[in-house]
């Protein structure tokens, strides 16, 4: 037995276990004590949490600061005629930091009036926006650069929807209503103001220079001058029926030049794709040569050993050994061994009697005389050269319409018509812009109309090329009824 007694139940080591937590099963549905203060919640959010807090969602920080560092790239319209880059770059970085400035160019290399910006962050680009633009800036009116020329276009700054909806969500992340962001802005705007005001300090510079040389140049010539005079007092007049043909003037010969150049562009492209195709074809016929030949080479080389080889057994060739031995079939069974050559020999002999007749036709048809083909050839010459090339006797031919039906259009006409087309506009057969005016001008053509409607409708597209194209197409639409109508 052991000395060991149990504590009496009022002794102090017993009663001073209130603090400690009671064991057993009877007391696992109690929980942990509540003691009234918020616990860190170690699973949810990193916010404290209380016995009558909901859970919060976590935050993604690393999504949030990924998303202040994106680079936003926005559309920058508006910018006046002899503006240079250096003064835009200038008005940009006042707002915020950007990565790049890339202003279009037309085909002839002459800076456009627009260009792409990318910003460091939202944040850089909501600033411009908001100090820069004349929809959504801080500028009442929104801000017009000084041009040489007068012109009543604003400055404007567009991004996409979705890049809007980025910033918004930057700017409601930064609180951008608070009065320290707006005083931030109207510092900006006061900067701008400051750069316009070099601006415009330049331009008159620029235009006093550039007027001092054409008062130098024009003393000999009064009448040239007086010309001059009337016409600077009718732009000082600002007359606005004046500068709105002028304005819708200069966007058409800018949307001109601006097809013009995409056009361009597009010809170019497709015409480095067909070099490499036609690169790549090149490449593979050299390659599918060089096989064939090692591949006569080979079949040369083989018979060549062939030969050798039977040569070689012929002069060794034993008839009293080989029929003592009886390996060959013509030693073991004769009758049997020629029956198999003579239906060799037969097929053989058929083989050469199908060559021979192959020759025979081959020869016939060569010595056929060949005045048929030259007098056919020398009819389409003749049609051809009576097809008048000038466009207005072209357009008044008589087409032979009964000949052009649907088989010849889907035949020839048609894709005649795309490949013109595709050479035209720079793109390929299958190209949606292609496959659509192929067939307006395929259903202009079924329905029997005009070419001068053709003309008209085509210059949209093809601005100044279309009645070139037209002459081409209904030249060969003539030719064509020709030719069938005289068989």
């Amino acid at each position: 037995m052991s000395s060991y007694e149990p504590p009496p139940l009022d002794s102090p080591s017993v009663q001073n276990t209130g603090n400690r937590r009671p064991r057993g099963p009877k007391y696992a549905d109690r929980g942990m004590p509540h003691h009234g203060a918020p616990l860190l919640n170690p699973f949810g959010s990193p916010m404290l949490s209380g016995p009558d807090s909901k859970e919060q969602p976590p935050v993604n920080f690393n999504a949030k600061r990924q998303s202040e560092n994106r680079p936003i790239v926005a559309f920058i319209s508006g910018i006046a005629e002899g503006v240079s880059d250096i003064w835009v770059e200038k008005l940009l970085k006042t707002c915020g930091d950007i990565n790049s400035w890339r202003r279009v160019c037309s085909a002839d290399g002459n800076p456009q009036g627009f260009g792409f910006c990318e910003f460091k962050s939202p944040n850089d680009a909501a600033s411009a926006i908001r100090v820069l633009s004349s929809t959504d800036g801080r500028k009442e009116g929104g801000w017009s650069l000084p041009s040489i020329k007068p012109t009543q276009q604003k400055l404007m700054i567009q991004v996409d929807f979705s890049v809007k909806e980025l910033i918004d969500e930057c700017q409601e992340m930064t609180n951008p209503a608070s009065s320290a962001k707006c005083a931030t802005d109207d510092e900006l705007v006061q900067s701008v103001e400051g750069i316009i005001r070099e601006l415009e300090a330049a331009v008159i510079e620029t235009s006093q220079t550039d007027e001092t040389k054409d008062e130098g140049g024009a003393k000999d010539d009064d009448g040239a001058d007086n010309t001059n005079e009337h016409a600077a007092v009718n732009a000082e007049s600002g007359d606005d029926d004046g500068e709105k043909v002028v304005s819708l003037e200069l966007e058409e010969e800018w949307e001109k030049e601006r097809a013009r150049s995409k056009r361009h562009k597009r010809y170019i492209a497709a015409a480095e794709e067909r070099e490499q195709q036609t690169i790549a074809k090149q490449n593979e016929r050299g390659d599918r040569i060089k096989w064939n030949a090692m591949r006569d080479l080979d079949e040369a080389e083989e018979k060549q050993h062939q030969r050798d080889d039977m040569s070689v057994m012929l002069s060794k060739w034993d008839d009293v050994q080989q029929a003592q031995m009886g390996e060959h079939s013509y030693y073991r069974d004769r009758q049997r061994w020629w029956r198999h050559r003579k239906a060799e020999r037969a097929r053989e002999m058929e083989l050469d009697d199908a060559d021979r007749r192959q020759q025979e036709r081959e020869a016939c048809a060569s010595e056929k005389p060949a005045s048929a083909t030259t007098e056919r050839r020398d009819l389409i010459e003749a049609l051809i050269k009576e097809i008048p090339s000038d466009p207005k006797a072209l357009f008044e031919w008589p087409v032979k319409w009964e000949k052009v039906n649907d088989a010849l259009i889907k035949s020839k006409i048609e894709p005649a018509v795309r490949k013109r087309l595709a050479e035209y506009l720079g793109g390929e057969g299958d190209d949606s812009s292609v496959s659509e005016l192929s067939d307006y001008v395929v259903t202009h053509i079924r329905e029997h109309k005009p070419p001068q409607e053709l003309i008209d409708e085509l210059e949209m597209v093809l601005v100044e090329e279309a009645p070139t194209f037209v002459a081409r197409i209904w030249r060969f639409v003539v030719y064509e009824s020709e030719a069938h109508a005289r068989n």
